[in-house]
């Protein structure tokens, strides 16, 4: 993905990432159906995997953390590391 992207945009980086059947294997929307896909043909209320969301936004978007202009961690009133997103976001994501 990186050595034919190497020189393309992020946009191309998350269409190549999105169509990998590697990496839905490993980001495990590979066989997901969506949540209408599975109340029409099943009845049942699903949610939508949030793996390949969480992913993106760790690998290839914003990272773990809110870093500061010369990379360091933001810190807290407490020292501690400022998370980048919640759990809420990813969930946002996701269904997106």
């Amino acid at each position: 993905i990186f050595t034919r992207g190497a020189f393309g945009n992020y946009r191309d980086i998350l269409r190549e990432i999105s169509y990998s059947p590697l990496m839905a294997e490993n980001l495990s929307f590979l066989q997901s159906k969506s949540a209408a896909y599975i109340w029409e043909t099943q009845d049942k209320i699903s949610f939508a995997d949030e793996n390949f969301s969480r992913e993106i936004m760790q690998l290839f978007s914003t990272g773990l953390v809110k870093l500061n202009l010369d990379g360091t961690p933001m810190l807290d009133d407490l020292g501690n590391p400022i998370l980048a997103y919640t759990n809420d976001e990813i969930m946002s994501f996701a269904r997106v």
